[in-house]
């Protein structure tokens, strides 16, 4: 790699501010954090859990100089607490923003990988997904192709996220009547309405799985996501408003992301545990999506802690 290349991966990393939504995360959230932050010039946690998670003495000694947690107190929503983060990262003027979830397991050359990607990407991405290792079903999301270090997409999931944090809000940010889910997917659409390009790394740069442990496992699909009922009803309210806004002018995507929607209503109706409750959180939320009930769900036979 010549000189040039790495210097602008070296300028990269300087220049980004990471956030991690928390949310009653496990034992291992301060490890996970750790194959992070020597990565990026800050870390911000923004804490959605009602009781402040507690980080260990030494942890905040040693990376006091990189590292601002922000509690909420209560569950804002994953969308509320990115643009948070975003806030936070546009005040500090990173010009980066590393979106991450809590359970992702970040590879120690992330930002070297994403590094590449805008070193060697023209016109630039406003959004730069990562590739990423899916521990469950033992292989990479998407496969390398022409040995480019990226491939361009109409969406990638918020993990993993490298976002130019101006025209992110510039945009509007994260869409937060959403609360959880398709979070990320409306924010790329509304991207590249206008005119910003989505990427994604062909290099895995971390290690993620959707979804809990403990999904069907089918013949060829692999592992397939495993939610609670409260998130089948976000995943079907935000599908279908998400559809019903870009049909016109992401006609493709939104065409697969309906079949795949109602192909996971007949695989959870059929394979999974808590069925009849799921499909009614489902149902619940194709009721919701054309009444525009937005925001956190109202539905009581749904209200349970669920994970950002």
């Amino acid at each position: 790699m010549d000189t040039s290349v790495n210097n602008d991966i070296r300028v990269l990393a300087e220049s980004v501010c990471a956030v991690v939504v928390a949310y009653y995360p496990d034992a291992d959230f301060e490890a996970r954090l750790l194959c992070t932050l020597p990565q990026v010039a800050m870390l911000v946690i923004v804490d959605n859990t009602p009781v402040p998670i507690a980080l260990s003495a030494d942890f905040r000694n040693r990376w006091q100089d990189r590292l601002h947690c922000i509690a909420n107190a209560e569950n804002k929503g994953i969308a509320a607490a990115l643009n948070q983060g975003l806030e936070y990262a546009a005040g500090m003027d990173y010009p980066w923003t590393l979106t991450l979830d809590q359970d992702t397991r970040c590879y120690p050359d992330m930002v070297d990988i994403l590094g590449r990607v805008y070193a060697s990407c023209s016109p630039a991405p406003t959004v730069i997904g990562s590739n990423y290792f899916d521990p469950q079903n033992a292989r990479a999301k998407i496969s390398a192709k022409d040995h480019l270090a990226w491939t361009d997409q109409t969406t990638v999931i918020t993990s993993g996220c490298l976002i130019d944090t101006v025209v992110a809000l510039q945009v509007g940010g994260f869409r937060e009547d959403y609360f959880i889910d398709q979070v990320d997917h409306e924010f790329c659409l509304r991207v590249r309405s206008h005119g910003g390009r989505v990427v994604i790394s062909t290099t895995p740069a971390m290690d993620h799985s959707v979804g809990r442990v403990g999904g069907v496992r089918l013949p060829w699909l692999g592992v397939l996501p495993n939610h609670p009922p409260v998130r089948k009803y976000y995943i079907a309210r935000n599908t279908m408003v998400t559809v019903a806004s870009y049909w016109r002018t992401e006609p493709d995507w939104c065409f697969r992301r309906l079949v795949r929607l109602f192909l996971g209503l007949v695989e959870m109706a059929v394979l999974e545990e808590q069925r009849g409750r799921k499909v009614r959180g489902f149902m619940a939320g194709i009721v919701d999506s054309v009444r525009a009930q937005m925001g956190p769900c109202r539905r009581m036979f749904l209200q349970q802690k669920s994970s950002t």
